[in-house]
């Protein structure tokens, strides 16, 4: 089944090496302006997010600039209008041939009015694009960071962890994950349900897992406990 972009869809280009920005009209126009209105900067990008957004919006793209990891992510935009729209945002870089970031290419949804539950066709395509391409490991950090909203540290701090806890190597959880989740979404699941199918329960963390030598002191441990108390019963 082939996800389809239900909202206004506006494409963008940034150019790392002189730090310059194409849009798309219809990007122009999410963020209320017509086309030519103003020069589109990083400056301009960033004043326009949300209060309450724009910290980890802005943490994420700028990571993207200088990193050219896949980013997804949903936050919220206030226009040249004052109005307050949704968006979700994703991208990633293009490398040249010596291996270093020279662009980042993306595009920005509007979903303004929609909830999570009627935009999941959206952050599937929005994956979908952020991970051609890549490793699976970073397919499956790019599915971590459209459902729960995180930067690309804390998506992959959460797959190493579980990785740990349920003794799977990163690379074979990640591949599970990528396969597990347009199955499960398709039976019905949300995309946090999806994702905590795979991974577990997202809230929190997880007590970290013991190294051999904590693990061997414990067993020491409990067995010189087992043997005091048997000696006290004799």
């Amino acid at each position: 089944m082939t996800a389809v972009i239900t909202g206004p869809y506006g494409p963008f280009r940034y150019n790392v090496v002189t730090n310059t920005w194409w849009w798309s009209d219809d990007l122009y126009r999410i963020h209320g302006f017509e086309p030519g209105d103003v020069v589109p900067t990083t400056e301009l990008l960033t004043r326009h997010k949300h209060p309450d957004d724009a910290a980890v919006a802005t943490a994420i793209t700028l990571n993207a600039f200088t990193s050219g990891e896949p980013f997804a992510l949903w936050h919220r935009i206030i226009d040249a209008r004052l109005r307050t729209r949704t968006v979700v945002s994703v991208g990633e870089g293009v490398h040249d041939g010596a291996g270093e970031l020279v662009e980042v290419r993306g595009y920005m949804v509007d979903v303004t009015g929609s909830k999570r539950s009627q935009t999941a066709r959206d952050i599937d395509e929005a994956v979908r694009r952020s991970a051609e391409s890549r490793g699976t490991i970073e397919q499956a950090k790019g599915i971590v960071m459209a459902t729960l909203g995180v930067d690309a540290d804390e998506a992959f701090g959460r797959l190493k962890r579980s990785s740990q806890n349920t003794n799977v190597k990163l690379r074979d959880l990640a591949h599970t994950l990528i396969e597990a989740f347009d199955e499960l979404r398709h039976e019905g699941l949300g995309a946090l349900q999806a994702v905590e199918r795979v991974l577990g329960p997202v809230t929190g963390q997880s007590p970290p897992a013991l190294s051999e030598t904590q693990s061997t002191n414990g067993d020491a441990s409990r067995q010189s406990s087992r043997t005091r108390s048997s000696s006290s019963e004799v």
